[in-house]
């Protein structure tokens, strides 16, 4: 007599591994160093053309534009003077988009409703802290590389001559540029980003469009928070006063227009930089689904 056999389910669901906090934060913090290392070396010669169009040097005639700090320098200093300061930047590059890439994302999926959802407040929390957790790596990075890009002086000679408390000159106007940039970025980076991407959007266009999203995004937020990266600028290369002072005798001696200067440089530099920020969290988070990992896209 045949005996009957109990079939046994073909497959059972399939259960999706949760990042510990720790690996959350170590994944977060490899994936922004990497996009800020690479940003920055791709574009920093932009950079030192923002500075020197912010800060011209006594004795320097009046730049026209990026194009000529750039061709002068290269005349004088040869290609290597563009790359003053970058040492500085590297070293502290690494911390600081890793912070502020990281918290931004942490915050986010902390504030994400029961349809995973972020509304337009949580994306302003998330800002606000991103900002406020970087800017303990941005100041003294910034005070450094600029003092360099100015000088032309090596990395450690100008931070001893600061020391610790003359490397946070600025703090105040690095932290309300840094919290203006995210407010403009970030909410405005998601947004487009979710109307872009979705579900049906092919796999080979994800890529692109999620660069696109950041790259529109960073330029927005780096035009209009121009005014306060001059301001910011001229304090840690040495001028007196605080913000308003400094803002106001800008005003007053060249005009409205001169809180723009060197726009054009930092657009260019910080939208590809933020451009491949998303880019590369993206194909992280990706890898990490495609792992079998439980990750907010």
């Amino acid at each position: 007599m045949a005996t009957m056999q109990t079939s046994q389910p073909a497959s059972s669901a399939i259960v999706l591994k949760k990042l510990t906090f720790s690996q959350e934060i170590a994944a977060k913090l490899f994936a922004g160093s990497i996009a800020g290392v690479t940003g920055v070396s791709l574009c920093y010669p932009l950079d030192f053309a923002k500075t020197r169009l912010q800060k011209p040097m006594p004795g320097e005639p009046k730049y026209g534009g990026m194009f000529e700090v750039l061709s002068v320098t290269r005349a004088k200093h040869g290609m290597g003077g563009w790359y003053k300061g970058l040492p500085s930047n590297l070293t502290g590059i690494i911390p600081e988009k890793g912070l502020k890439l990281a918290v931004n994302d942490i915050v986010r999926d902390a504030l994400r409703d029961s349809q995973g959802k972020v509304h337009l407040r949580g994306e302003v929390v998330a800002a606000v802290s991103a900002a406020v957790a970087q800017v303990l790596v941005t100041t003294p990075m910034e005070i450094v590389k600029i003092r360099c890009q100015l000088s032309g002086s090596k990395m450690w000679p100008i931070i001893r001559q600061l020391g610790l408390r003359g490397m946070y000159k600025g703090y105040v106007s690095t932290l309300t540029r840094d919290v203006w940039f995210n407010l403009l970025f970030f909410p405005l980076q998601s947004k487009l980003k979710a109307a872009a991407v979705t579900p049906q959007t092919p796999e080979a266009y994800r890529f692109f469009y999620s660069f696109a999203c950041g790259i529109f995004a960073g330029m927005v937020a780096a035009s209009l928070s121009t005014p306060m990266d001059v301001v910011k600028t001229r304090l840690q290369a040495g001028d007196a006063g605080n913000m308003v002072s400094v803002a106001s005798g800008i005003v007053s001696t060249q005009g409205p227009s001169a809180l723009f200067l060197g726009w054009q440089p930092r657009v260019c530099a910080i939208a590809p930089l933020f451009g491949i920020a998303i880019c590369v969290f993206d194909l992280q988070k990706r890898y990490l689904v495609q792992q079998g990992y439980d990750v907010p896209m």
